[in-house]
C-alpha cells in the first residue's frame, strides 16, 4: 500500500514539474490548480480516514456478559 502511495507522490510531482520553461517566471496556473486540487483530495481523504478510524473495530462481549454464565 505504501509503495503504491509512494508511487502516485512520484508521478504527480513528475507530471507537475515536467513542463520546463524558458522564464522561470511564468506560471502554469492549470498545473497549479490540478495539484492543489490532487493535494485536498488527499488532505480530505486522509482526514475522512482519521475519523473513521475508530468506527470500523468489531464490538467486543464485556467480561462480566462471560462471568454470569
Amino acid at each position: 500500500m505504501s509503495q503504491l502511495r509512494e508511487l502516485v507522490l512520484l508521478t504527480v510531482f513528475l507530471a507537475l514539474l515536467g513542463h520546463a520553461e524558458a522564464n522561470p517566471f511564468v506560471y502554469n496556473y492549470e498545473a497549479l490548480r490540478i495539484g492543489g486540487l490532487i493535494c485536498t483530495a488527499l488532505l480530505v481523504a486522509g482526514g475522512v480516514g482519521v475519523l473513521c478510524w475508530g468506527q470500523c473495530k468489531p464490538k467486543r462481549k464485556n467480561d462480566e456478559d462471560a462471568s454470569k454464565i
